[in-house]
């Protein structure tokens, strides 16, 4: 055999392995890189799909409350008669129909705001309790028992609940469309001592901006709301 021949048949030189495993290994680190890559642009995907929608229930749930909300006339610890409805742009208390754990719709107070938490996170928030008929509201604390009731009566107190409906609102702006005795629409940033509900509700979440703040109004998180309640749906007046 010649000397060229035994050289072929002596297989891989050391130089020519050390070669080969690290152009193996360089060809594995960037199958790993780009899976890497897939997997976080996937999660991230998928994140910001869970975001979209969680918000799409919530506006859903948020819209069905002031759908539901509900004209009763009630008297406060002063002794003023109005709807049981009061807010201003930064949040809104009424009365409405909520399901209960046996199925059945009933009537609950319920308050809609955004809290801060103790690490300064910022949540839009429902607070609800069970509305008594006949009973007397204090405005100022909705939630705060005043066991008065219609006739002198006691009322029975029970506990509000408090729930995170969406985390990442820094404030709501809400807006309450109204006629005036000349029969023309106006939006007002209050709703205090009416007697009849707002013909519109208009409603939006700010998210909160990269320093803790209101961001601009974003379509994307949180779309204009605007909501009738059920009482008007079929009025005859033209709504905006």
């Amino acid at each position: 055999m010649s000397r060229a021949a035994a050289r072929r048949c002596a297989g891989f030189t050391l130089v020519e392995l050390m070669i080969a495993l690290l152009l193996t290994g360089m060809v594995a680190m960037l199958v790993f890189g780009a899976f890497r890559i897939a997997t976080a642009s996937w999660e991230r995907v998928i994140g910001q799909q869970e975001r979209v929608h969680e918000r799409y229930i919530v506006q859903t749930f948020v819209r069905r409350l002031l759908e539901n909300a509900q004209s009763i006339r009630l008297r406060d610890i002063d002794a003023r008669l109005s709807v049981a409805m009061q807010g201003d742009e930064r949040q809104l208390t009424f009365v409405t129909e909520l399901p209960t754990r046996d199925g059945v719709a009933k009537l609950f107070w319920c308050q809609l705001k955004v809290r801060e938490t103790e690490t300064q996170q910022k949540q839009m928030i429902m607070i609800t309790r069970p509305y008594t008929e006949g009973e007397i509201i204090d405005w100022r604390a909705p939630f705060e028992p005043t066991g008065e009731g219609a006739n002198a009566e006691e009322t029975v107190y029970i506990e509000p609940e408090e729930r995170v409906l969406l985390e990442g609102v820094a404030e709501l702006e809400l807006e309450y469309l109204y006629y005036d005795e000349y029969d023309q629409p106006d939006w007002r940033r209050e709703w205090t001592e009416e007697t009849v509900l707002p013909y519109l509700i208009r409603f939006k979440a700010l998210p909160v901006d990269e320093d803790g703040f209101a961001g601009e109004e974003d379509t994307a998180f949180w779309p204009e709301m605007l909501v009738s309640p059920t009482d008007y749906r079929y009025a005859g007046k033209t709504l905006l």
